[in-house]
């Protein structure tokens, strides 16, 4: 549940559609103005050697979630990410100025929480746990000094830090609005497509069938030939990859709850390699699969991971590369990851990779990823990607109530 990503503060993202307009309406409807801006600045020098405490306050908090694993899946490194982050925002916050740039980075924010899944409820508790803390420390700074006014300054400043806390919330929450009518967009185009996949994927399919037929003829037709084999190969190959259009149109109109049954991690990720054709140049790892007995649709999961793996493919150009698949389990949910040592996501492209139509290939559909997107929310998860530290794409499937039992391997025990 993280309040800010670095990443994502420099990287382009929506803000509100004219952030200085929104800025100066809920300015003035909460009273926030220059007089609390100087207060706010003044007040930093006292506040900034708490920062490091309240940070440490707030990951406490959100660890001890009981749905934080859905959304801290970086361990240790992310935690300690978002300390400094967290003191960087309310350092920022409170030196403003509080303008329209000020809006721009806040939206940001919004928008990544959106993009990992953070409910609304939980970032306004945050916000709760933050305005709460640094109100706490604007009461302890003053009373330890013996101006006369003290009081009155206090009762100032915490109304400032309200109204900042209250513009932070109004930014954040207006994100959430952009994004619900995004999604409803992405949704009215998506049901568009499952009209029509779902009125001509199988009509498509006979002609298909038809060639399908004729090639069989011509393989043994052509048998000695080099030259016409690898012509009947290309041919056939196109006639897949046309078949697979059609399959993951007709998966993602379809959008039925999956047929759950016990498949062993083990299998499922070498099935799916051996389906998506990977090079034998490449360095495969898996890890955390050996003896993990996953309880999915084993046929929606294995497309899914299919699809990842001819993207890891493609992605460094079908040569010598590396995958690297991992599964973590926690309780009865797991966690599958794959990552590859390509170029990674465009930053500007990662809100919108799972979106259907949405492909930065010369020849690719968009449809890979919005189809890994449709299998693991049918399985009640959430997916995202990302870029790995030292470079490469990396995709996190997380599968609730994924596992029935692991045996016992490696120091993990049975859930």
């Amino acid at each position: 549940m993280d309040l800010i990503e670095q990443h994502d503060v420099d990287s382009p993202a929506p803000s509100p559609t004219d952030a200085s307009s929104f800025l100066d309406e809920v300015a003035g409807y909460v009273g926030f103005g220059p007089a609390d801006s100087l207060l706010l600045r003044e007040f930093l020098p006292l506040a900034e050697p708490h920062f490091e405490r309240i940070s440490e306050h707030f990951c406490e908090r959100i660890v001890s979630h009981p749905l934080a694993h859905q959304t801290i899946t970086g361990g240790a490194e992310q935690i300690a990410r978002l300390k400094r982050t967290l003191v960087e925002w309310m350092r920022s916050g409170l030196m403003g100025p509080h303008d329209e740039d000020f809006c721009r980075r806040r939206a940001r924010i919004g928008h990544f929480h959106v993009r990992i899944g953070l409910p609304q409820r939980y970032m306004v508790t945050a916000m709760s746990v933050m305005r709460l803390d640094i109100r706490e420390v604007a009461t302890k700074a003053l009373a330890s000094q013996t101006a006369v006014d003290n009081g009155a300054k206090l009762q100032r400043l915490q109304v400032a830090i309200d109204r900042l806390c209250d513009i932070e919330l109004a930014i954040m929450l207006e994100t959430y609005k952009v994004e619900v009518e995004d999604r409803l967009r992405r949704r009215e185009r998506l049901a568009t497509i499952g009209q029509i996949a779902a009125s001509i994927g199988h009509d498509l399919r006979n002609p298909l069938s038809v060639m399908e037929s004729s090639l069989y003829i011509l393989r043994r037709r052509v048998d000695g030939d080099a030259r016409a084999v690898k012509h009947v190969e290309k041919i056939a190959h196109q006639v897949e990859e046309c078949d697979a259009i059609i399959t993951h149109l007709l998966e993602m109109a379809r959008n039925q709850p999956p047929r759950r049954e016990l498949v062993a991690g083990i299998e499922l990720i070498n099935a799916a390699i051996l389906a998506a054709r990977v090079p034998e140049a490449f360095e495969l790892e898996r890890v955390g699969f050996a003896d993990l007995q996953l309880w999915v649709d084993g046929g929606l999961l294995k497309q899914a991971l299919v699809n990842l793996f001819i993207n890891s493919v493609q992605a460094q150009d079908g040569g010598a590369g590396g995958i690297r698949v991992l599964a973590e389990v926690d309780g009865t949910n797991v966690t599958i990851s794959v990552a590859d040592s390509g170029p990674g996501f465009e930053l500007d492209t990662v809100p919108t990779v799972f979106e259907p139509l949405v492909t930065t290939k010369p020849s690719g559909t968009g449809l890979g990823l919005a189809l890994v997107k449709s299998v693991v929310k049918r399985h009640g998860g959430r997916v995202s990607a990302n870029n790995a530290a030292l470079g490469g794409a990396v995709v996190n499937m997380f599968l609730p109530g994924a596992v029935r039992s692991v045996a016992l391997s490696a120091g993990q025990g049975q859930p």
